[in-house]
């Protein structure tokens, strides 16, 4: 087994809980619209997140690590907002609001991960950039359904 830096697993992890989110949002949301153009940007965003999520696990897996989870209160805190905001709204318009704020968050996370992980291998590094780049493109694609 090849041995990893601490600071390219704590990114890893990182990357690994941010797609995570994501695919637990798109999913969420595939299951309240009926909205052709959106399913197909939630369907790219998925890919995204899962190919992603796939690669993060795989490259902590050559190091003997498993991806740490997303604690149980953060999970259910995003369940029980996007419950309450498709409750009375599932217009593509308050579905891509939503988008644009979690890819924009995942955005954040990605910067500050990768700030605060100096020295991470080069592929660590790619994939979080990769998921960077992604929320950002994703954000600025969702501003056609406002």
């Amino acid at each position: 087994m090849e041995t990893m830096s601490e600071t390219s697993i704590t990114l890893l992890n990182e990357v690994s809980k941010a797609a995570e989110m994501g695919k637990t949002t798109v999913r969420r949301l595939l299951d309240v619209t009926d909205d052709e153009r959106l399913l197909a940007h939630l369907r790219r965003e998925l890919e995204t997140f899962e190919d992603v999520s796939r690669r993060a696990n795989a490259m902590l897996a050559t190091s003997g690590e498993q991806p740490k989870e997303q604690s149980p209160v953060t999970k259910l805190s995003a369940q029980l907002g996007i419950g309450m905001k498709t409750m009375v709204d599932r217009s593509p318009r308050n579905l891509a609001e939503m988008l644009i704020e979690g890819n924009t968050m995942g955005v954040t996370q990605m910067a500050e991960a990768l700030r605060d992980t100096p020295g991470a291998n080069p592929g660590a590094v790619a994939l979080a950039q990769r998921l960077q780049h992604a929320g950002q493109h994703y954000a600025q694609e969702l501003h056609e359904f406002l």
